[in-house]
């Protein structure tokens, strides 16, 4: 990732530039169905998958409360924890992947009822911290771990913001924005991470990843983004990196406490922050390929944190490319369709049904290249 988002007129173009690519993109996929002809699909799809992606669609489209909401029911979520803001940020991602807008394609009032849930409940709410002014959560739903809620519905949010032909809703959305980077630069620690809520002591290694998208997604959007915040988040890595690739959960941990899924998302952060020929990209990528990729065959509801080990190590291949994310795409799309139930919905050991959903239908649609967070 490079310095902040272009100002004053590069703006202006980078935004008319983004604007002709989600329209082309947004016909595209009207012009066709989901189930079109094989000419029209990325090579990795097939019929199987289409339908799979077809039926796990079918089932959010249900899931979605009437405010536009999703994930608010804490008898779905082990634990008893609810994430209503993560989910809905993740749940419009997925509904994003398909092409829709907030004017065109099937799920575009899905779109319109989850930017409006998110702007109404969740922007500018209050907090007991008043340095956490901007903080994309839900108060009412007591989530745990709000950091991650802002990251997620950061990266929705910018990912619309294009989209977004409403001059009201666009001008909120813009300054939800602008407050987000604020809130997400001042909730950095010393040590260049995040924690679970803003101005936590202690920061963890996958919410770096998760703040360092919704960043993207907003300098992909024209939003200033302050290169400082990027390079703290980089050398917090690199700090993170034991001698054999593995990343540890915290920087300060002990170098047996490693996560495979901060691995993979650690490939994510430095290649999206442009670090291609990084000697540190390639050293955790060899421990992924050694360690991690050869078990993910069998990486769904199983294992510590399984869908998001596999939501990371799916944009890592992506983003690899090559014949190594082909091979790896077949097998996950196996495993996938294995594992979805009959009501089209897949089983989140973490964080329920509508999480388990959204991770694999954002798996399986990244062959599309729809959304710029899962694009190389």
């Amino acid at each position: 990732m490079n310095a902040g988002g272009a100002r004053g007129g590069s703006s202006a173009w980078k935004f008319v530039a983004v604007s002709i690519l989600v329209v082309i993109g947004a016909a595209r996929a009207e012009a066709q169905p989901r189930n079109g002809p094989p000419a029209l699909r990325p090579p990795e799809v097939n019929d199987a998958v289409e339908r799979s992606i077809e039926r796990g669609l079918a089932f959010l489209v249900q899931a979605q409360q009437p405010d536009g909401s999703f994930g608010k029911d804490a008898r779905e979520s082990p634990g008893g924890q609810t994430y209503p803001t993560a989910m809905t940020a993740l749940a419009g991602l997925a509904f994003l992947s398909t092409g829709s807008t907030p004017t065109r394609g099937p799920y575009a009032e899905n779109l319109r009822r989850i930017t409006d849930w998110i702007l109404t409940n969740c922007y500018n709410t209050p907090f007991h911290d008043p340095r956490a002014r901007g903080l994309l959560f839900d108060p009412r739903s007591h989530e745990e771990r709000p950091m991650y809620c802002h990251a997620f519905a950061m990266t929705y949010l910018a990912l619309i913001f294009a989209q977004e032909t409403d001059p009201t809703r666009r001008e909120r959305i813009r300054q939800a924005l602008h407050d987000a980077i604020e809130v997400t630069e001042r909730s950095q620690t010393s040590d260049g991470g995040w924690g679970y809520r803003p101005n936590y002591r202690e920061d963890e290694g996958t919410l770096v990843v998760t703040q360092l998208q919704g960043l993207r997604a907003c300098r992909d959007a024209g939003i200033h983004v302050p290169k400082r915040i990027i390079d703290r988040a980089i050398n917090y890595i690199r700090n993170s990196t034991n001698p054999d690739g593995s990343v540890r959960y915290r920087v300060s941990a002990h170098r047996t406490n490693v996560r495979s899924g901060v691995s993979c998302a650690a490939i994510v952060a430095l290649w999206q922050a442009g670090r291609y020929d990084d000697p540190l990209l390639r050293l955790i990528r060899g421990y992924v390929e050694s360690t991690v990729l050869p078990s993910s065959a069998h990486q769904w509801r199983r294992g510590h944190h399984a869908e998001y080990v596999q939501y990371y190590l799916a944009q890592s291949q992506l983003m690899l490319g090559g014949e190594s994310w082909t091979r790896y795409y077949r097998v996950v799309a196996d495993l996938l369709l294995g594992e979805q139930s009959r009501d089209g919905s897949w089983e989140g050991r973490d964080r329920g049904d509508v999480f388990g959903t959204t991770i694999a239908l954002l798996i399986l649609q990244m062959p599309y290249h729809r959304l710029s967070v899962y694009q190389r």
